[in-house]
């Protein structure tokens, strides 16, 4: 640190930092940041969740094979919805109304 934090410890000031660090990169923020662009293109919203998931590397590094497995099982609504959402539109319409009734389109949708 380059100054010594008023009413607290170098110990507690590191440990709020963490704290906000990991709420900023949780799976629930990463969902989040993608649902709040839902006006913009598929491709760009893919794109953001990739960057935040690499840039997440920076201060939670994925040193392997198992902690990118762990990773990716931790966002893997995000990632279904994306998946989904991708393969509707290169298909032009789900295969089955069960598909549409978890996307939550067509007939019925709410």
């Amino acid at each position: 640190m380059a100054h010594t934090p008023l009413k607290m410890t170098i110990e507690e000031a590191h440990a709020e930092v963490r704290a906000g660090w990991a709420h900023a990169y949780s799976p629930e923020a990463m969902a989040q940041a993608v649902d709040s662009l839902k006006d913009k293109p598929l491709g760009y919203r893919i794109n953001i969740f990739i960057a935040r998931m690499c840039f997440r590397g920076i201060y939670f590094p994925q040193m392997g094979p198992l902690s990118w497995l762990k990773l990716i099982y931790q966002n893997r609504r995000t990632i279904s919805t994306l998946v989904k959402e991708g393969f509707v539109a290169w298909h032009g319409r789900p295969i089955s109304p069960k598909v549409n009734e978890r996307l939550g389109t067509g007939v019925g949708a709410t």
